[in-house]
């Protein structure tokens, strides 16, 4: 699904505002983004300027959406003091989204690296909404300790309506529940059918070569079978900056989502 709206902004208004870990907060938007999931949009913040991120809510959802935002910068801290009853600045969605209709009858493999759980929670939703469509949904995520974890109570439910799921942090503590190690030992010991597996993965780019190699070597999975989500890369969102060129594609125009066999060359570069 690609935009149309060009550089049209919209007020919209906070009706919710949780503080999800110390520098990272989670909005309730009330409004219909229209969004796919995948999708991006620009928040514009007079005297600071703009930044990217994925809507993170149930796309079916008309009522309102949610934003995942945190405090990596000057602009994205200042978004992150905003309060209920006060408005965002929002331009979008933009992009092309995850390839849902590609899935139909096939393994499907969510990797997810830190934030990167952000754009793939309402792949999450979507897929679980048609999951006979599906022969199998797993989960395998990473994060750094278990306060960065985002969306705790979502991984908790998660674990009994996906086939498959495991969750791991750098270090733990006496109370984490899942696993202690790096994602990359997650793919190793997960059993997979490399010719019927889709693989969906977002994250740091580091997390994608290191991913890459046990997806593609180890357990056999095709390049064409795995797509990446680029949007970290992204600038102004409508190719006029030309910032988020990554090869010949631009990320905001021809991504964020990525064939792998097509961009390989470029990650981490």
């Amino acid at each position: 699904m690609k935009d149309n709206k060009g550089l049209k902004f919209n007020k919209y208004k906070i009706v919710n505002k949780e503080q999800a870990t110390p520098d990272t907060v989670i909005y309730k938007i009330a409004g219909d983004l229209n969004f796919s999931p995948g999708q991006f949009v620009q928040i514009s913040l007079p005297h600071f300027g703009e930044a990217t991120f994925a809507p993170c809510s149930d796309p079916n959802n008309k009522e309102f959406f949610n934003l995942c935002i945190r405090d990596q910068g000057s602009t994205s801290a200042a978004l992150t003091k905003l309060q209920v009853g006060e408005e965002m600045i929002i331009r979008g969605p933009y992009g092309n989204g995850w390839p849902i209709g590609k899935l139909i009858g096939k393994d499907i493999l969510l990797l997810v690296g830190g934030m990167g759980i952000v754009p793939i929670r309402p792949l999450i939703y979507e897929l679980l909404k048609y999951k006979k469509e599906f022969k199998k949904i797993s989960l395998l995520a990473g994060f750094k300790t278990p306060h960065h974890l985002l969306f705790n109570e979502d991984f908790l439910s998660w674990k009994t309506k996906l086939d498959y799921m495991q969750v791991a942090v750098e270090k733990g503590d006496r109370n984490w529940w899942g696993e202690c190690c790096m994602i990359t030992e997650l793919i190793k010991k997960m059993k997979i059918d490399p010719k019927n597996t889709v693989t969906m993965m977002c994250g740091p780019e580091i997390m994608f070569q290191f991913c890459n190699e046990v997806l593609c070597g180890t357990k056999k999975i095709m390049k064409n079978n795995i797509y990446v989500s680029m949007e970290r890369r992204m600038e102004c969102g409508v190719g006029l900056c030309q910032h988020c060129n990554i090869g010949k594609y631009y990320v905001c125009k021809d991504g964020p989502v990525f064939r792998l066999d097509k961009i390989e060359k470029e990650i981490g570069r």
